[in-house]
């Protein structure tokens, strides 16, 4: 089997985000060594590090950890609600959270078996005001 293993981060000089592999090394300064995180060679804020899931959206986006989903749904009585998501990595598996029941739920069953088309709307580090309107 083979899976795809990459990471991305935003650079801490530019701001932009980097893709590729993930590695924890030091800096010298003038204090000493102190860590750094780097992904694909660039020096990231290791906040916004977030692993790539191996799954697209309906559009073939790239779905990584950190991610906000969004999907359009039917509710019983046919009004559309629009559904907002969080990719995040728990117990061993990416999962979506699903605020409305305080619960994380697979990644994998929603994306790829699941009835709704997911699309990447934004993350939660450039777009957090997006997961405000989950609350």
């Amino acid at each position: 089997m083979k899976r795809e293993i990459r990471f991305r981060g935003k650079d801490v000089f530019s701001g932009k985000w980097v893709y590729g592999d993930l590695a924890h090394n030091q800096k010298i300064t003038r204090e000493g060594l102190e860590p750094r995180v780097m992904v694909a060679g660039y020096e990231v804020d290791p906040e916004t590090v977030g692993q790539f899931t191996g799954l697209h959206d309906k559009n073939g986006t790239d779905i990584y950890e950190g991610d906000i989903l969004m999907c359009i749904g039917q509710r019983e009585d046919n009004k559309e609600r629009k559904y907002l998501r969080k990719v995040l990595f728990k117990n061993g598996s990416f999962c979506m959270s699903v605020p409305e029941y305080g619960v994380n739920s697979s990644l994998y069953a929603h994306v790829v078996n699941g009835k709704l088309n997911w699309e990447v709307i934004g993350n939660i580090y450039d777009n957090p005001e997006l997961m405000e309107e989950t609350k």
